[in-house]
């Protein structure tokens, strides 16, 4: 059956689904449950087990508590042999955790197993079901299990989830340093006002952005910190991350140097300042940061208390064994000859576009197994922060539950989630993102972690799928939903808009492109303007927590686009105005090929006579990136000549990715300067992202060479969208 016939069959069926759910929606709890603590009165026994009958009566309008009921025990302590226990017993069920924060996971997978057997219990909010209902004693493979993305910025649902969170579990997290310490430890002073004795020196230079470890002031001033903020971790202990800035400043000071710091190597220095710290709080836990500067390994084994936070940006993310995969591997073990506390630092979104389909899931569950054959201790997981992605919710579920048990089943979870997320339309949208997710994993190709469409195209965004997939979405939004459903609906309608747009831009005025030929002209497609309009939707703001099950979100977090934080809407409004000014209109090099020179290369292009402007902020955005060395591009002749009009060239600022613009844009023809386009705007300083446009008139006589002479600035590179000439 093809893709479009399987979808307008859920989509039918989806009707039929409703019509039933609404017969048993008002049915009552069957079952009745006597929960209680294994030893009345011991303090944490009762106090979880009242936590167990107060959330699962929270969830029915039924009397669920009876002592006539299945009898539920409850216990909490260091002798239940793992991280949890679920047994029958011969009157019902014997729950057990390690502690607090475990049963609150236990207590939530119980309630959702109770769910199945009552559909008087609501359960649809929570993650699906992990516990298999079989006697089991099990202990997690990893000891810190952390996600960054919104659904776990809610301490509850970091609980729920059996996760950890970097704002509770950590003391000094990443590069804090300098956000900690002050001048002679006033917090309120930033590290530019410290005492320059803490701060790096190079070839005679003191840098306030990096710090000197060796020194004895910024170990006292460390020291204060913690022993003023989290104790001596009697109590409480913390984990730690001690390392330089981000950046690649070395200290190179008397002492430093002595340590065995080297241009490039901080990991000396850093390794005695963190063996300091850890015999000055051995309840504590210091990690390393195991990249740039401090990627080095020791010579010799860390404290107990000490470890490493090992980068996973070079183990790719495919499936594949590759030979980069496995020099990560082999790092991996080099570490953990020294150290014991190995922790991973991985990705799990495309940091440049939060918004499109992402099938990251049988990816991260095979480098869970990894991790835990090789004795991986903890994860952190960098996702999308703050900043809603698409379809979070379903992935913080399910990536927390692979991190509790890697050989859980992917497709079974997710089919669980969007059944009760999405009652009536979940079947369809799940059925095309498993379909990604098999495509990604057959492929074999690595998923970019910082892309745009084109690389989503080449990698598992199968175009005509898509396509498909976004017409019966749309048609779609006429159906019964609940009213959950519709704000995960109307969100998702939203993100899948901009990738539908930025697949049109992707094709210019190609077959799927933007625009279609009416006569003479090219005029916007309906469904182009259709998808503009549905990005300007709007969650309501009391319903931002029906996407991140956290009611401390705010409206600023939901319509970002990627890392960078662009918002949607500065996205829209610029495509909105390249629309709608139709610079293709009577273009004189609309459609024409070109040929982009740089050194002693050539590059063949139709990319910058599509008709596709460049939006700001993103160098996917319809940019095309070309070295600025001897940089010029040919024009043909024949398509200027006897011409005159506007000539307007736009270029992409971006330092972050060593882009910038021309000192110059000159036209030739046959050797003889013609024009010297204007920069538009004063000045000669740029903003991050920012577009930067060269225009002029240009009257072109009967050439037979026509050459656009870009002028060398700063930068490596060149990013170019479109040259126009009206």
């Amino acid at each position: 059956m093809s893709l479009s016939r399987f979808l307008s069959s859920i989509a039918a069926g989806i009707l039929l689904t409703f019509s039933c759910a609404s017969i048993t929606g008002g049915e009552k709890a069957v079952h009745t449950y006597y929960i209680h603590p294994e030893v009345p009165g011991r303090t944490l026994d009762t106090k979880m087990s009242d936590y167990l009958k107060k959330h699962l009566q929270n969830r029915t309008e039924a009397t669920i508590l009876d002592k006539a009921g299945t009898e539920v025990t409850v216990h909490i302590g260091s002798d239940v042999g793992g991280d949890y226990a679920f047994e029958h017993t011969p009157s019902g069920y014997y729950l057990a955790a390690k502690d607090e924060r475990t049963f609150t996971w236990l207590a939530y997978q119980f309630i959702k197993m109770a769910g199945r057997q009552d559909k008087g219990i609501i359960t649809d909010d929570l993650p699906p079901l992990l516990l298999s209902g079989r006697d089991t004693l099990v202990t997690f493979p990893f000891e810190y299990r952390d996600l960054y993305m919104p659904t776990n910025q809610n301490p509850d649902m970091t609980y729920l989830l059996a996760l950890h969170n970097l704002e509770m579990d950590w003391g000094i997290w990443g590069h804090n340093l300098s956000r900690v310490l002050g001048s002679n430890g006033d917090l309120s002073f930033g590290y530019q006002n410290m005492d320059q004795e803490i701060l790096a020196r190079t070839g005679g230079l003191t840098h306030a952005n990096q710090f000197c470890f060796s020194s004895d002031k910024l170990f006292d001033l460390t020291a204060q910190f913690i022993q003023d903020q989290y104790g001596d971790g009697t109590e409480t202990p913390y984990r730690m991350t001690i390392g330089p800035n981000d950046n690649n400043i070395v200290c190179m000071c008397r002492r430093c140097e002595a340590a065995g710091n080297k241009p490039g190597n901080a990991m000396p220095a850093v390794l005695n300042f963190v063996e300091r710290l850890a015999a000055r709080f051995p309840n504590h836990t210091f990690f390393i940061p195991g990249y740039s500067t401090t990627s080095a390994l020791p010579d010799h084994p860390l404290p107990h208390n000490a470890g490493v936070f090992l980068s996973a940006i070079d183990y790719p993310r495919s499936m594949e064994d590759t030979p980069a995969a496995k020099a990560f591997f082999k790092l991996l073990e080099d570490w953990q000859k020294v150290t014991d506390n190995v922790y991973i630092w991985d990705y799990v979104n495309n940091f440049d576009d939060y918004l499109s389909p992402y099938p990251v899931l049988y990816v991260m569950q095979k480098r869970f197994q990894e991790y835990r054959k090789r004795g991986v201790k903890g994860i952190f997981l960098n996702g999308s922060g703050y900043f809603y992605s698409n379809q979070q919710e379903m992935y913080s579920f399910v990536l927390a539950n692979l991190l509790l048990d890697p050989d859980a089943d992917i497709r079974r979870m997710v089919e669980e989630y969007y059944r009760d997320a999405m009652p009536h339309i979940g079947s369809f949208y799940m059925s095309y993102l498993m379909g990604l997710e098999d495509r990604a994993r057959r492929s074999g190709s690595e998923l970019p972690l910082y892309g745009g469409m084109d690389e989503a195209v080449k990698t598992y965004l199968n175009e005509r799928d898509f396509r498909e997939f976004y017409y019966v979405f749309l048609r779609a939004s006429e159906m019964e939903m609940t009213h959950r459903e519709r704000v995960l609906y109307e969100k998702t309608r939203q993100f899948v808009s901009f990738s539908f747009l930025e697949m049109c831009r992707l094709n210019g005025l190609k077959p799927g492109g933007f625009a279609e030929q009416v006569g003479d002209e090219w005029v916007v497609k309906p469904e182009v303007w259709a998808a503009v309009e549905d990005l300007k939707m709007m969650t309501d703001e009391d319903d931002l927590y029906l996407l991140t099950d956290n009611e401390n979100t705010s409206m600023d977090h939901m319509d970002r686009v990627n890392e960078s934080g662009v918002y949607v809407a500065d996205y829209e409004n610029e495509v909105e105005l390249w629309l709608s000014g139709q610079m293709w209109m009577r273009d004189h090099l609309l459609r024409q090929p070109l040929r982009v020179h740089a050194g002693e290369q050539f590059f063949s292009t139709h990319y910058l006579t599509d008709g596709v402007a460049g939006i700001s902020q993103n160098y996917h955005w319809g940019w095309q990136i070309y070295p600025q060395a001897d940089c010029y591009i040919e024009l043909p002749a024949e398509a200027v000549s006897g011409k005159t009009g506007e000539m307007t060239i736009s270029f992409l600022n971006s330092e972050r990715h060593r882009m910038a613009p021309p000192l110059d844009v000159e036209i030739w023809a046959d050797d003889r300067l013609l024009a010297t386009l204007r920069r538009e705007g004063l000045g000669s300083y740029f903003d991050e992202g920012e577009r930067v446009i060269f225009k002029g008139n240009v009257g072109f006589g009967r050439p037979s060479r026509v050459t656009v002479r870009l002028k060398e600035s700063h930068a490596r590179n060149f990013g170019i969208d479109e040259i126009f000439f009206r």
